[in-house]
């Protein structure tokens, strides 16, 4: 077993939307937690009058509805370790089943689980304790009576288990309907088990728990119909298979008061966010999608839910795009969540400048259906000129999407901060660099064509996406936080109200004082570049950094950190897989014949004007980065370009949206934070983190209007994700 005896104690940290969670190194650790926390709930149930305790059995009895799975073996390991003999399991403690199955292949019952991993083993330990004869006693049995059959005493004392032989006998004879019938019967016989001595409220003192990769909570499985269910029961759930699922339901698992889930192994994370967000979606449907999110009703039972996670279930998939350019292999990584639809929607996601894991609240909240990739910029580009780093970047995007869209996959894309810079390279990737009127649709080359189309179908998502113009915007807001921390004065991140002025022919051009800005922009970092040394001295700053965050104890101590757990699970990644050559590469190769660039930019929003694609931009109104009154301006032109193009008066009637979307802060006063709003999906506060959601929520029903609207046109293929999304907002 790995050794962890020099792991620092996991905190509990509560997350704005009520839950806690705690992140240790390895399972062992947070079985620990969890176990803990166990002890704790008891203690408070036996010194107080807890309000779960309604009964005379809820008074003398601290009751637990358990599932199985080898995460909750970790935790019976945990409790047997700490409190065999700390709790007076015999006479204080009592043991229900969250669910139990008949017929299903591969099932591994919870009572089993729980007689072979802790009732065994707390026998053996409590005879130890306790000697053999006294034990037996305790338990009414004779005094010659053997282990096993303290044992089997132990188990009928302390477990309510049901009783699903005549289901078994009746699946065996084939005979599903008599199979039906009994395990109705014992559903019955369970439910009334449980009111007799809990009450008609059925509520537990605490529900033990693993979660499934799906978001699956006890026997419950997306799109379960017993879902809809609130009122408390036992539930008969019937597999595709005939298998018979015997469960507590949903008003069970709602109304206890402590719900405790252990959470190991790949390809967690995305459960977890999906208990965590909040979406434009009906909040029924996203339980149908994630049953976990059964308990986000309301944040009284957010806060009753623990959830102890080890590392390896805060991680998500690695894969690689492969393409072929001329006679070389082009490879760039990704991190992936898997959609739940299959051939469904995939969000192409490139980050800014603080690299990928900018996007863990993405790859985290985005709709489960969704697969979501956040593409990694690679190496390949260190090595290039300054002017071509950006088109390299957008001819990989273009790769990627091709590769989707030819596969029968809408492809939605997103790009945040500098990665903006590659949306603008994309679009021109479709026209040249010639100056003058832009081509019809129908004399793009095939190619140009293809990549029109995909984002057509699902639109192009900007999200506080920069331009040389907001060096301007940041020189006054730096000149702003620094005379605040000077002297006190009024904090304002609002930077230029203008940015553009109108040219003779109507179009937008950069005023006065930026067209200055950006021509003076700095050479400075473009000389340290290229410098021969200065490779090595930004390679040995990464050494330095990667080998302070290989140490254990920084990384638990990001870990645990009163911040959002999406930013505490990447802290000690971010600095680990960080470039800072890279970046310096980027910001300098950002900044290259910025003036022209500038002019790119512009060119680019009039591409997307003249091919018709969905458009969205996302900035926060106090971003310290990058201006918000620059996004307004292009948005009033983008919109005023589309209205004369389709003939409408209004923005509400364009039948290809343009939107523009501006976070607001919660505070009347400015935080002095200055980088947390422009860093909006990697949530360095609770109110980053409702920033966060907004996003995703922005997101979501952004690109659900444009995929439904592309099948309606017959363009993409019908997705049930989003028929069920367009049921739900008609």
């Amino acid at each position: 077993m790995t050794r962890t005896k020099k792991e620092l104690p996991s905190v509990l940290v509560q997350e704005s939307t009520g839950f806690h969670l705690g992140i240790s190194k390895h399972l062992e650790n947070a079985a620990n937690q969890a176990a803990a926390v166990m002890k704790e709930k008891f203690d408070d149930w036996h010194t107080e009058d807890w309000q779960y305790a309604t009964t005379e059995f809820t008074q003398n009895h601290f009751v637990i509805a358990i599932g199985g799975g080898n995460t909750v073996k970790a935790e019976y390991a945990a409790l047997l370790e700490q409190h065999a003999l700390d709790i007076d399991w015999i006479e204080e403690v009592r043991f229900f089943l969250l669910e139990e199955s008949s017929g299903e292949l591969g099932w591994e019952s919870a009572y089993e689980s729980l007689i072979d991993c802790f009732i065994r083993p707390l026998a053996d330990r409590l005879i130890a304790h306790s000697g053999r004869r006294k034990l037996a006693k305790r338990l009414e049995l004779e005094r010659s009576a053997s282990a096993k059959e303290i044992e089997t005493a132990l188990a009928e004392t302390l477990v309510f288990p049901f009783d699903l032989s005549k289901v078994s006998d009746a699946l065996e004879a084939g005979d599903a309907q008599a199979a039906r019938a009994a395990a109705d019967e014992e559903a019955r016989r369970y439910r009334a088990e449980i009111v007799k001595r809990l009450g008609a409220s059925m509520s537990f003192h605490m529900i033990i728990s693993g979660i499934g990769k799906d978001g699956g909570l006890g026997a419950f499985s997306p799109y379960t119909p017993a879902l809809a269910v609130k009122r408390p029961a036992v539930t008969v759930i019937e597999q595709p298979s005939g298998a018979l699922r015997v469960a507590l339901n949903r008003g069970v698992l709602t109304g206890a008061g402590c719900v405790s889930l252990i959470v190991s192994g790949s390809l967690k994370l995305k459960a977890i966010g999906r208990l965590e967000m909040e979406e434009s979606t009906d909040f029924e449907t996203t339980v149908m999608e994630t049953p976990l999110r059964m308990l986000r009703e309301t944040y009284e039972i957010a806060e009753k839910v623990y959830i102890f996670a080890d590392e390896r279930a805060l991680h998500f998939d690695e894969t690689v795009f492969s393409f072929r350019e001329n006679a070389s292999v082009i490879r760039t990584k990704a991190e992936v969540r898997q959609g739940s639809e299959e051939d469904g929607v995939h969000v192409m996601l490139l980050h800014g400048f603080m690299g990928l894991y900018s996007y863990i609240n993405f790859l985290i909240r985005l709709p489960s259906a969704w697969t979501v990739s956040a593409l990694r910029r690679g190496s390949d580009a260190k090595e290039m000129p300054d002017g071509n780093i950006f088109p390299h970047y957008a001819k990989v995007l273009r790769k990627a999407i091709l590769q989707e869209w030819r596969n029968g996959r809408p492809v939605a894309t997103g790009y945040h901060s500098i990665a903006g810079i590659i949306s603008d390279h994309l679009l021109l990737s479709l026209v040249g660099n010639k100056p003058g009127p832009l081509p019809a649709f129908e004399d793009l080359k095939k190619q140009d064509q293809l990549i029109v189309q995909a984002l057509r179908a699902a639109g192009m998502v900007q999200l506080a996406t920069w331009t040389p113009s907001d060096i301007r915007h940041i020189g006054q807001t730096a000149r702003s936080l620094a005379a605040h921390m000077r002297s006190g004065s009024r904090l304002d991140y609002g930077g230029p109200r203008r940015v553009y002025e109108r040219d003779t022919d109507g179009k937008m051009q950069l005023n006065e004082r930026h067209r200055e800005s950006v021509d003076g922009i700095p050479a400075a970092i473009g000389t340290f570049v290229k410098i021969p040394t200065t490779e090595y001295f930004m390679k040995g700053i990464n050494s330095a950094v990667r080998f302070v965050f290989r140490r254990t104890q920084i990384q638990q101590r990001l870990s645990n950190r009163e911040i959002p757990y999406a930013l505490r699970i990447v802290g000690g990644r971010l600095f680990k897989k960080i470039s800072f050559y890279g970046l310096l590469k980027e910001i300098d190769a950002a900044t290259h014949d910025a003036n022209d660039y500038q002019m790119r930019h512009l060119r680019a929003l009039d591409i997307v004007v003249k091919y018709d694609i969905p458009y969205i931009s996302i900035v926060h109104n106090d971003d310290f980065m990058v201006s918000a009154n620059r996004h307004r301006q292009e948005y009033e032109y983008l919109v005023a370009r589309r209205m004369e193009k389709e003939g409408v008066d209004t923005p509400e009637d364009l039948s290809v949206p343009t939107r523009l979307v501006v976070l607001q802060r919660d505070s009347r006063k400015l935080t002095v934070d200055p980088l947390n709003p422009h860093l909006m999906l990697m949530a360095t506060s609770h109110e980053g983190d409702r920033i966060a959601r907004e996003v995703t929520a922005a997101m979501t029903r952004f690109v659900n209007e444009n995929l439904a609207a592309a099948i309606e046109r017959g363009d993409t293929k019908p997705l049930p994700s989003v028929a069920r999304w367009v049921e739900e907002h008609a």
